[in-house]
């Protein structure tokens, strides 16, 4: 059996998901430079009302760079909670979605965790005081020639689904590793990408793990290369939020500050589909995000964690996203929307134009993405329970095991119902006219 290559990509997630630089007091250090374990994030209330006049007044330029920063007030709050505490400022941003600015702050060696958090939380002046979690994509790398090609594509059914819909119209937004936006099937799916990471740039041009998502979801069909994407015409937003561990490692690490303003993007681009192919601990702030995010209209879909490793249940346990699963796997008790999809032996794109076979639920939830983008491409206004629903009964009849979903029978279930209900309403308004006109 060919070798496998683990995809972990740490996420120690959970921290500030703002926008805009802030100048930090002197002698602070970027956050992916410090121990995770010792990093705690708090966020203190900030009305985005209250950052709007910081910009724009020629007669207070002092204050302009203060535009994307803490205001006067919640500067000196922090200052004092970081010095009465015993505490470093490392970096922060405004969390404009939740009205809050979010500060990653340093626990010095010898000081319990858990008691200053116990204080913060406390403190009037402190909205949320957390620590910084960690979490890790769901994939391992397969290098078999000899593999079936995208077997996904029989399973999902994607020839009779690409003659309803491709995903036109509709955007994707990728939270995770740089994707390579020069791969051939990718050229022209990437309409917007951002780095997120800055103190950590892209080793090379693009990173294993965002680029094997985007390939599953968005490659091109019928243009002479590889593979088909799920979802061959969706437009692509790339949010970097994970670095690459080496030049050629497919491990990779991310922040909670850095997936926390990942979030904060995609609240500002408001994307029909948000893929996190991620999994880590509970955390308040991002769950705080997530619902925002739902709220708005997004559609989120998550990888289902392996095992049963408490640390390692959000966002599969966040209240309305899907959750997508390894297809013949057994449906964990308590996630909302468990779906079944294609995520052994994956054949998708690499960096630099290359392609590899790919395992884990990483993909699965890609694949769930690109359906659930063939169906908002069809009827927009679909809810996350509708998208459920069709999904769940595309699948074969329940069985111990879960089993994959289906592109095709899902389309042809909205789209059927929606012609019958057109067939119905039409002969009943002509009687009407027709009654009308005597």
């Amino acid at each position: 059996m060919s070798p496998r290559l683990g995809i972990a990509v740490l996420a120690a997630v959970l921290a500030a998901g703002c926008a805009g630089v802030t100048e930090r007091p002197a002698g602070t250090a970027p956050v992916a430079a410090v121990a995770l374990e010792r990093q705690i994030l708090l966020t203190v209330r900030q009305p985005r009302d209250s950052a709007v006049g910081l910009a724009g007044d020629a007669s207070r330029r002092y204050l302009r760079r203060r535009a994307y920063g803490p205001t006067p007030a919640v500067e000196r709050t922090l200052t004092q909670l970081a010095r009465e505490h015993g505490l470093t400022r490392v970096d922060g941003w405004p969390i404009a979605s939740l009205d809050v600015y979010c500060e990653v702050l340093e626990v010095p060696p010898g000081a319990s965790v858990d008691d200053v958090l116990a204080r913060l939380a406390s403190d009037p002046r402190v909205d949320l005081a957390q620590r910084m979690n960690a979490f890790r994509t769901l994939a391992r790398r397969y290098d078999d020639p000899y593999a079936d090609l995208q077997s996904s594509v029989t399973l999902l059914e994607l020839e009779r689904a690409h003659e309803i819909a491709t995903g036109k119209g509709v955007t994707v937004a990728v939270v995770d590793s740089a994707v390579d936006t020069r791969h051939p099937e990718l050229d022209g799916r990437v309409r917007f990408a951002r780095d997120l990471v800055a103190e950590r740039p892209v080793l090379r041009r693009a990173e294993i793990h965002g680029t094997a998502v985007a390939g599953v979801i968005a490659s091109s069909a019928n243009n002479a290369e590889g593979i088909v994407g799920v979802a061959p015409d969706v437009t692509i937003a790339a949010l970097r939020a994970c670095w690459a561990a080496s030049d050629d490692d497919a491990l990779a690490e991310c922040s909670s500050f850095t997936l926390a303003r990942a979030l904060e993007a995609v609240l500002a681009i408001e994307p029909a589909v948000l893929n996190l192919s991620l999994t880590g601990p509970a955390d308040p702030l991002l769950s705080r995000m997530l619902e925002e995010v739902i709220r708005r209209g997004t559609v989120v879909v998550v990888a289902q964690p392996d095992g049963d490793d408490p640390r390692s249940g959000f966002p599969a346990s966040q209240p309305r996203v899907l959750v997508a699963a390894a297809e013949h796997s057994a449906p964990p008790p308590d996630a909302h929307y468990v779906l079944a999809a294609p995520a052994h032996e994956i054949l998708t794109t690499l960096p630099n134009g290359q392609y590899a076979f790919l395992s884990g639920t990483s993909l699965a939830a890609a694949h769930v993405s690109g359906v659930a983008a063939l169906l908002l491409q069809s009827d927009p206004t679909l809810t996350v329970e509708r998208i459920a629903e069709l999904l769940a009964r595309s699948a074969p009849a329940p069985a111990p095991e879960l089993r994959s979903i289906s592109a095709s029978r899902a389309l042809e279930e909205l789209t059927g119902a929606r012609a019958a209900a057109a067939a119905r309403a039409e002969p009943l308004s002509f009687r009407a006219e027709s009654r009308t006109s005597r």
